[in-house]
């Protein structure tokens, strides 16, 4: 094989690692919504859960047509370390797009998913998807420093 004739297969394997999680995740519909959020708080709620605990409010922007908000909530959001964390040090917010759009406009949302973790109405961090271990070590540290 010369590598004129290499080019075209190795960008079509790429192409179709890149492609193939994003058709699976739409085959399989939206992830559910993971049991940290069961409370199912509004931002009004939450805001006034977290005033009176002192726990920092954890807000999850996600979108049931976003591939890699479902695979955030498949993976790294039914994770136990990162549930048990999620529970006991903050007050966890689920807002999706197509059912919260006027709560997500008050927020610095850029892309989905993100999660912030906001206490007394500063955002203490916020970032996109990333495996569990990562996630929990990011909203660890935020936590410390705001103390």
């Amino acid at each position: 094989m010369n590598s004129k004739s290499v080019f075209p297969a190795l960008m079509i394997i790429v192409l179709l690692a890149l492609v193939v999680p994003n058709i699976l995740n739409m085959v399989r519909g939206p992830a559910e919504k993971p049991s940290m959020f069961d409370n199912a708080y509004s931002m009004t709620q939450a805001t006034q859960i977290s005033d009176e605990t002192g726990k920092p409010m954890l807000v999850l922007v996600t979108a049931d047509w976003c591939p890699p908000c479902q695979s955030l909530k498949r993976s790294t959001l039914v994770d136990a370390t990162v549930i048990d964390w999620v529970t006991s040090n903050t007050v966890p917010v689920y807002l999706e797009a197509d059912e919260n759009p006027d709560d997500i406009r008050t927020l610095p949302v850029r892309s989905y998913p993100t999660t912030l973790l906001i206490q007394d109405g500063e955002i203490l961090t916020s970032f996109g998807p990333m495996n569990a271990t990562k996630y929990v070590e990011k909203l660890s540290s935020a936590l410390a420093q705001s103390r």
